[in-house]
C-alpha cells in the first residue's frame, strides 16, 4: 500500500500566519512548487476548506483515507494511474492559537477576532499564494467551509485554476440561524460575541491548563472508537480563550449572514455538488430536497449511511468512499 506522507506547517497568508497541511505519495519540492505547470502534467490538487471550528486537523484522516481510496480505484481501473494527488486543508485564522514566536510577526495577533468575510478573504489568499496549480482542481467545503468555497469559486477560476467539481458536504449555505442548531443556540451566540468581556470572564482559565488536563477533558467527549488520534489532537488546540472567542465569532456571524440563499453562491452551479445529511441539526435534509430540485439528481445526493454533520469525528472513512465518485 502506498504510504500517504503529511507536512504540516505555518505559512503567511496576505501576511497573516495560519496552520495549513499538505497530504500526498510524494511531497518533494518538485511536486508542492507554486508556479504554474502545463496543463497536461499529473498532479491533482484536492483543497479542503474546513467548517467551524477551522482546525486542519480534524480532516487529517479524512483526507488521508480519500487519497488512500483514490489511489486504490485508479490501481483498479488501471485508469489515471499517473495522477499525483495532493490534498490541502488551511486552518481558518486563530481557530489555531499562534506560536508565541509569530504572534508578534504577522499582521494579526492572538487576540483579534476573525470575521466571516475575513475569512473568506483568507481562503481565497491562500489560493493565490500557496495553493500549486496542476492539471485539475478539486474544492471540498464542509459545513460553513462550503459557503466559503463557494463564495471564492469564481475568482480561484479566473486565477487560472482548473477547477474540476466543488464539492459541499454537508452545506450550510441558506437559513442557519432558523435550523434546529441555530434556533437552540442564537441566543448564547449573539451574548457571549456582544459581550466579550463576559467570554474572558467565563474562559480566562482555559489557557492555564497543561496539554494534558485538556487531552483528558477532551477525551470524555470523544470517547467513540472510531475516533482518530489527529481529532483529539485538533479538539485539545481548540482549548484556548482566543480560539473559543473565534469560534464563538464566527458561528455568530454566520447566524446573522447565511439567511436566504446567496445567488452568488450559485454563479459557477454547473460544477457544484452537494452532499446532505438526513439528521443534520445545521443543513436539516429539506434543504437538500429544495437544491435537488434546482440542480437534479446528479448533482445532489442524499446520505445513505445515517452519517453526521461532523462525519470527521467517527465517520471518515465512511465520507472518504462517498467522496470518490466526484472524481473523474
Amino acid at each position: 500500500m502506498t504510504q500517504i506522507l503529511r507536512k504540516v506547517e505555518w505559512v503567511r497568508v496576505a501576511g497573516k500566519w495560519t496552520k495549513m497541511s499538505v497530504m500526498g505519495a510524494d511531497l518533494s519540492d518538485e511536486m508542492l512548487r507554486i508556479p504554474a505547470k502545463t496543463e497536461n502534467e499529473n498532479r491533482v490538487v484536492i483543497l479542503m476548506i474546513p467548517g467551524n471550528p477551522g482546525n486542519e486537523g480534524f480532516y487529517a484522516h479524512f483526507g488521508r483515507e480519500v487519497l488512500r481510496n483514490l489511489l486504490a480505484r485508479d490501481a483498479e481501473t488501471q485508469r489515471n494511474e499517473k495522477n499525483e494527488y495532493l490534498f490541502y486543508t488551511v486552518s481558518s485564522l486563530n481557530h489555531v492559537r499562534m506560536p508565541d514566536h509569530l504572534n508578534s510577526d504577522g499582521e494579526h495577533r492572538n487576540h483579534d477576532r476573525i470575521s466571516l468575510e475575513e475569512q473568506v478573504s483568507h481562503k481565497l489568499a491562500f489560493c493565490k499564494e500557496h495553493l500549486p496549480r496542476g492539471k485539475q482542481l478539486y474544492v471540498l467545503g464542509h459545513s460553513i467551509g462550503s459557503y466559503m468555497m463557494l463564495r471564492i469559486l469564481p475568482e480561484v477560476i479566473l486565477e487560472g485554476f482548473h477547477v474540476a467539481k466543488a464539492v459541499g458536504l454537508f452545506p450550510t449555505i441558506v437559513h442557519m440561524a432558523t435550523s434546529p442548531n441555530g434556533r437552540r443556540l442564537q441566543g448564547t451566540l449573539a451574548t457571549l460575541n456582544h459581550h466579550d468581556w463576559l467570554t474572558k470572564s467565563i474562559c480566562w482559565w482555559v489557557d492555564y491548563l497543561p496539554s494534558f488536563v485538556k487531552k483528558f477533558l477532551v477525551g470524555l467527549n470523544l470517547r467513540h472508537p472510531n475516533t482518530p488520534p489527529e481529532i483529539v489532537d485538533a479538539a485539545v488546540e481548540l482549548v484556548h480563550l482566543d480560539v473559543f472567542r473565534n469560534i464563538v465569532h464566527m458561528s455568530n456571524d454566520e447566524l446573522d449572514i447565511v439567511l436566504d440563499l446567496d445567488e452568488r453562491l450559485m454563479e459557477k452551479q454547473d460544477m457544484v455538488h452537494f452532499y446532505y445529511g438526513l439528521k443534520d441539526g445545521w443543513c436539516p435534509v429539506e434543504h437538500g430536497y429544495s437544491m435537488r430540485e434546482r440542480l437534479g439528481d446528479g448533482q445532489v445526493t442524499l446520505d445513505e449511511h445515517d452519517c453526521e454533520h461532523a462525519f470527521v469525528i467517527s465517520e471518515g472513512d465512511i465520507m472518504a468512499k462517498n467522496v470518490v465518485k466526484y472524481f473523474d
